[in-house]
């Protein structure tokens, strides 16, 4: 399988490529978070609040994100002015756009659908040593970022390329956390016809 991982997601694609890669024919990161203890600077606030709250008090950071998607349910509108207040303009402008926003609001919401443990689960994973080498990683790695990503530092997709033996960086000029996708999801379709199936 070729796989994707788009940022909290990142970590767990990669710990797939590095536990199984007689299955894992490439990988693709996508403004992928970084290893605990990586630099965040370049980072909004409230994103790096979030960490350090997830660090110390996991649960406490899921049950506050359910809060807000709680606030998504009742009114999409506003949920969307406050993820988007510390986002590049890049990034606002996507987010208006009516099928990323769709998007996003459905996916945060299917995230909370059964409470808050999911998520306070995935920060805990998130926060604490991951159990693998990014070095140990031995299938085509292309790590996609963009340069105006408040969310996630251009800085851990650096560290991606230099962690990951042979991995290819790319960085989109002017792009951020959301306006990268739809460039992303033509590289991937690329990385995927170019790796043969084993």
């Amino acid at each position: 399988m070729a796989l994707l991982g788009i940022s909290g997601g990142g970590p767990f694609a990669a710990a797939c490529a590095a536990a199984i890669p007689g299955r894992v024919r490439s990988l693709m990161l996508v403004s992928p978070l970084g290893s605990p203890g990586w630099p965040t600077r370049g980072m909004a606030p409230g994103e790096r609040l979030s960490l350090a709250l997830a660090t110390r008090a996991p649960g406490l950071g899921g049950w506050s994100l359910g809060r807000l998607a709680a606030l998504a349910r009742r009114r999409p509108e506003l949920f969307l002015r406050l993820a988007a207040t510390s986002l590049p303009d890049i990034d606002t402008r996507a987010l208006r756009e009516p099928d990323m926003r769709e998007s996003f609001l459905a996916s945060y919401l299917e995230a909370f659908r059964q409470g808050s443990w999911g998520a306070s689960q995935d920060l805990r994973v998130l926060t604490r040593p991951w159990g693998f080498d990014l070095g140990s990683i031995n299938v085509p790695v292309l790590i996609q970022h963009g340069d105006a990503d408040t969310t996630v530092p251009l800085q851990h997709a650096r560290l991606y390329a230099q962690a990951i033996p042979g991995a290819r960086l790319q960085i989109q000029a002017g792009h951020g956390h959301f306006s990268i996708l739809s460039t992303a999801t033509a590289a991937l379709a690329a990385l995927a016809e170019q790796t043969p199936a084993t």
